[in-house]
């Protein structure tokens, strides 16, 4: 039998958080425990659950009923997107975020932000460049790397495992220095964060940039949760348009429910941009037309009749209220440390055993599912992810889950 790749290979042989994930989260696993899927609790799954604006079910609904303009959404788009597309994505920026130079040839639009990322890292990595990712981080981020192109990362810690801190902002300046000194070529954020969902201030993203202008290096700002962020006020650095150091990633998975209708965008200097235009010819060919196409009439209706602010703040709402019922019924049940949430859908929690070992006990003795926090970074070794976005509409569920992990808690400690 013809061997794979030396890569595949080894990404086959070594651990991988996802596969865990999605191990996990089978129906083997659950019938192997005695479970049907209808009686586990999961907290693994990362994603929104919040319903899609009506406005843009009606603009896939005038799209397909449209002979033309469903013939049209057939078609091959330009490799990184229509100019209609991207003028919808600047304004979407401007209505929501007050962002007001960003021009059309500054983005560049993929099948998802998952794809663009790992593009992105092909143009602006090479094998021996270091990354800078900060420790926790989104767990996927060191596999689409090492796929790309194998570049060195280094990590930056961010949370006191004494005090399950998030202490970024006390660290600026170490982290400025550990820039300088360590000369990263990409200095990669994510803000809102997953796992731990907190919101970088304007200060610690700032001193990134500052240290990226000395070093001559990119700043990359991972956005995928930008729209839910519980504080009232955005911070400063969602309003800055692309520089040629300052790159953002950007998902319609989370804000409108776009998990499966997959887009996504980079807002980056126009080298980058062509970069991406070289790359994506061979590794995707073009976006989705009839995405694009639904994303820029719904836009369109949407600032017209001003309901998008609205809509986003009520899912924000939603989102919020998950939070504090997790938090609540931590308090009450587990009594452990955990991450007070900024945003986004998650939070971390301290069980001080092996995170992994932990999640399979979870499952085998309460079928409760969590995400073992070995793959966000060293800081979350004894820790495990916990999100409540699918649950948002189901807060009991949240409560009687939490209250199940405390039983699943408490064995494994006296073991």
């Amino acid at each position: 039998m013809p061997s794979l790749s030396h890569k595949t290979q080894t990404f086959l042989k070594n651990p991988s958080p996802v596969r865990e994930i999605m191990s996990y989260a089978s129906p083997a696993t659950f019938q192997k425990y005695g479970y049907s899927e209808d009686q586990i609790i999961s907290f693994a799954g990362g994603w929104v659950n919040h319903e899609s604006p009506e406005e843009l079910k009606e603009s896939y609904n005038e799209i397909i009923n449209d002979k033309k303009l469903f013939h049209r959404s057939g078609g091959y788009p330009p490799t990184i997107g229509t100019l209609e597309v991207k003028q919808a994505i600047t304004n979407f920026e401007e209505y929501l975020y007050g962002l007001k130079n960003l021009l059309p040839e500054n983005i560049a639009i993929g099948s998802n932000s998952t794809q663009i990322t790992f593009d992105l890292f092909s143009i602006l990595l090479n094998p021996e460049d270091k990354i800078l990712l900060l420790d926790p981080s989104y767990c996927n981020i060191p596999a689409q790397i090492a796929y790309a192109l194998d570049a060195r990362i280094i990590r930056f810690n961010v949370l006191d495992k004494e005090t399950y801190k998030y202490n970024a902002d006390e660290k600026i300046n170490e982290f400025y220095n550990f820039i300088l000194k360590e000369k990263p070529k990409v200095i990669f954020l994510i803000s809102p964060d997953n796992p731990t969902s907190q919101v970088l201030s304007d200060d610690f993203v700032n001193a990134a940039l500052k240290a990226s202008k000395e070093i001559d290096s990119f700043v990359v700002l991972d956005l995928a949760y930008k729209a839910l962020v519980f504080e009232q006020k955005y911070p400063k650095y969602f309003s800055y348009s692309p520089t040629e150091n300052f790159i953002t990633i950007h998902s319609n998975s989370k804000w409108c429910r776009g998990l499966g209708r997959r887009m996504g965008w980079i807002e980056a200097p126009e080298n980058v941009i062509k970069g991406i235009l070289s790359s994506q010819g061979s590794t995707m060919l073009c976006p989705d037309m009839l995405h694009g196409m639904a994303f820029t009439k719904y836009i369109e209706k949407a600032l017209k009749s001003n309901s998008l602010k609205p809509y986003i703040k009520k899912a924000v709402q939603d989102y919020e209220k998950a939070a504090q019922t997790t938090m609540n019924a931590i308090e009450k049940h587990l009594k452990t440390p955990y991450l007070k949430p900024a945003g986004g859908l998650y939070t971390t929690i301290k069980v001080d055993v092996d995170g992994a070992l932990f999640t399979e006990h979870a499952i085998k003795e309460q079928g409760i599912l969590t995400v073992p926090g070995w793959g966000f970074g060293r800081s979350l070794i004894e820790s495990v992810r916990i999100c409540f976005g699918p649950l948002v509409h189901d807060l009991e569920k949240i409560e009687e889950g939490i209250k199940k992990l405390s039983l699943a808690l408490n064995t494994i400690k006296k073991n």
